[in-house]
């Protein structure tokens, strides 16, 4: 997406996914420590890299990820799809108002790959981002996800900008998550750390295991919002 693309997005979005939660609206974020039990949302990493579609059990594979090139991207995995809904339930409690489910997925980022400035589509409405795991250590676990807050308008037409948004970087512990207004606030992911190589393990030629960082997208609209038709299943 394109600056030019994207501060017309914002600008067009800001204000149109308002909730029961100040916080919330008054930031377009709110982290949440523990929104789910991190032993339920645990896979290992996959050998397959690129994007895996499930229908069920079964699943395509496409070979690349078109967001994040050379990660692993997982749409409708069966062990989430009971957890979207359970996410979903807690969410309305926060910001006050009932929510559509319409999809999700799980993303294995690896090292130096990063996910680049951008707002969403209308489906991620109301969207959480929840860390699962990682074999980063120290500092480097704490790789944050990076949000800007919405600028504050001279009048409703929004034709001039009084006071700019600011830029937020949150890190996050596994199972917990950040609840974030995907269509109007734009967020990004630097590139994923890549720890350097011990000395002794250059000199004996070890294997350097693969670093990754996992985390899952749950994606909603509300129920009573602008977006609601595109909820894919509005029994659930």
């Amino acid at each position: 997406m394109d600056m030019k693309t994207l501060f017309l997005q914002e600008k067009q979005n800001t204000g149109t996914s308002w909730t029961h939660n100040d916080s919330f609206d008054k930031n377009g974020f709110l982290p949440i420590k523990n929104l789910w039990d991190v032993k339920e949302l645990y896979h290992p990493v996959p050998k397959e890299r690129g994007q895996l579609n499930y229908f069920g059990k079964n699943y395509e594979h496409i070979e690349v990820e078109n967001q994040v090139n050379g990660s692993l991207a997982r749409y409708y995995h069966p062990q989430y799809r009971r957890i979207h809904t359970g996410i979903r339930k807690k969410l309305e409690k926060i910001i006050g108002r009932k929510l559509y489910n319409t999809y999700y997925y799980d993303r294995y980022y690896f090292s130096g790959q990063e996910l680049v400035k951008h707002v969403d589509r209308d489906a991620c409405e109301i969207s959480v981002s929840v860390h699962v795991s990682t074999n980063l250590t120290g500092q480097d676990a704490m790789w944050p996800f990076w949000i800007k807050t919405p600028d504050t308008y001279t009048n409703e037409t929004k034709s001039k900008i009084l006071v700019p948004g600011e830029f937020h970087a949150v890190s996050l512990r596994p199972g917990s998550a950040l609840l974030y207004k995907g269509c109007e606030r734009p967020h990004w992911r630097d590139p994923m750390p890549t720890p350097r190589r011990r000395k002794r393990d250059i000199i004996l030629r070890r294997k350097v295991e693969e670093y990754y960082y996992h985390q899952i997208f749950f994606h909603y609209v509300l129920q009573d919002g602008q977006r609601a038709h595109c909820a894919w299943d509005k029994a659930r």
